[in-house]
């Protein structure tokens, strides 16, 4: 049996504070299921802002770019791990696995951190 925990999050207002918030708290091997679907084809879609009936869904897809590019940065970095997991042809599950945090000698990269 896994002691790995596995999270799916909600793209709409507050995902990144959710994704930060999962980052925070997450146990070397948690996974987060950040989208499903096509990311690639999904992140280009452009809904007019004349188009006010679609305005919920064209907040979510400038929130997905968000989240998505803030993913990859973290993946950079070495906090994440980045896997798909398909569902069925053209559609994939986008899952973040949290890395085992360095400790010691090992450079932990924060953009958040101020010298004193």
């Amino acid at each position: 049996m896994s002691d790995t925990e596995t999270t799916v999050l909600d793209i709409s207002t507050g995902a990144l504070s959710d994704y930060y918030d999962w980052l925070k708290q997450a146990a070397a091997g948690d996974i987060l299921v950040y989208w499903t679907g096509h990311l690639q084809i999904d992140r280009q879609v452009e809904i007019p802002e004349t188009d006010v009936l679609r305005t919920v869904e064209r907040m979510n897809i400038a929130q997905l770019n968000v989240i998505a590019d803030r993913i990859l940065k973290d993946a950079r970095e070495g906090q994440i791990l980045l896997s798909q997991k398909r569902v069925h042809y053209g559609c994939y599950e986008y899952q973040a696995t949290r890395r085992r945090q360095m400790y010691g000698n090992a450079t932990v990269a924060n953009d958040q951190l101020v010298p004193a």
